[in-house]
């Protein structure tokens, strides 16, 4: 099981098994209500949903959103040749 203090610059999406309802929390502000120790499936069953009220019905994804930006470093952009699109 992952902890959350693993991950604390991702963000847990989970969705709603029964109402579709989705949700995006910061695992930084879970870790300050659950505590670092706390695991991502324990969140999960802890869940509440906000549209529907039914508790640990859900699935949950793990969203990297850190350093975005070196992903980017290096790579390389070339300008568009528009010239194929007008060709009969």
């Amino acid at each position: 099981m992952t902890q959350l203090k693993m991950i604390p610059d991702h963000t847990l999406s989970i969705t709603c098994g029964l109402c579709k309802h989705h949700s995006m929390l910061e695992v930084a502000n879970l870790i300050l209500v659950v505590g670092e120790e706390a695991t991502v499936h324990d969140v999960r069953k802890k869940f509440r949903c906000k549209q529907c009220n039914v508790k640990g019905e859900n699935t949950f994804q793990i969203i990297y959103k850190g350093n975005g930006g070196i992903a980017f470093d290096g790579a390389g952009v070339r300008p568009c040749d528009y010239r194929w699109a007008y060709q009969s």
